[in-house]
């Protein structure tokens, strides 16, 4: 018997380790937001997985999405306007601290 393991989905918690200030200032974009950042496991293979071992460290932000992949997802318009708030604060802070 011959087993042939293939790695397909990575733990980018190993780059984001490298870059922890990646993190940090995501952390501090969720705050400038309005929220209380909460941290946590995600299962599976994600986009900032994969562009995290391509060489751009990139922690998985929150969407506001709701019932992810199935028939019945969905997200409102306020949510992705926070998520899209978010994300102008994480640019004004890499910018802060060029």
């Amino acid at each position: 018997m011959t087993v042939r393991v293939e790695q397909s989905y990575r733990n980018f918690k190993q780059v984001l380790d490298q870059h922890p200030e990646v993190a940090a200032n995501a952390i501090e974009a969720i705050r400038r937001a309005g929220f209380a950042p909460r941290a946590g496991a995600i299962r599976g293979g994600t986009d900032g997985s994969r562009l995290s071992y391509m060489g751009l460290p990139t922690p998985n932000l929150f969407t506001g999405g709701h019932n992810y992949h199935s028939r019945l997802e969905w997200i409102s318009v306020q949510d992705m306007e926070k998520a899209v708030e978010t994300i102008v604060h994480l640019v004004r802070i890499f910018e802060e601290k060029a």
